[in-house]
């Protein structure tokens, strides 16, 4: 799978990619914010990651979400 691929996944499933500031990326859908508008405007975001998404890279987060969401469709 390209980056290219990986990145038209995580737009069109709306995912978010999230990082912890300790090398560690996951993809999560799950999350809580106030309502955004319609243009741009500062937002507080907040998400519950299980230790078991936490990956290494962008690459493994990305393709392990791929992989859960083709397992539980």
């Amino acid at each position: 799978m390209t980056d290219t691929q990986r990145l038209n996944w995580l737009q069109r499933e709306q995912m978010s990619l999230i990082n912890d500031d300790f090398g560690h990326w996951a993809v999560t859908q799950d999350g809580m914010q106030n309502r955004p508008d319609k243009t741009p405007a500062d937002i507080a975001t907040s998400f519950f990651i299980e230790k078991s998404n936490w990956h290494t890279t962008i690459r493994k987060a990305v393709d392990a979400a791929i992989a859960a969401a083709e397992e539980n469709p």
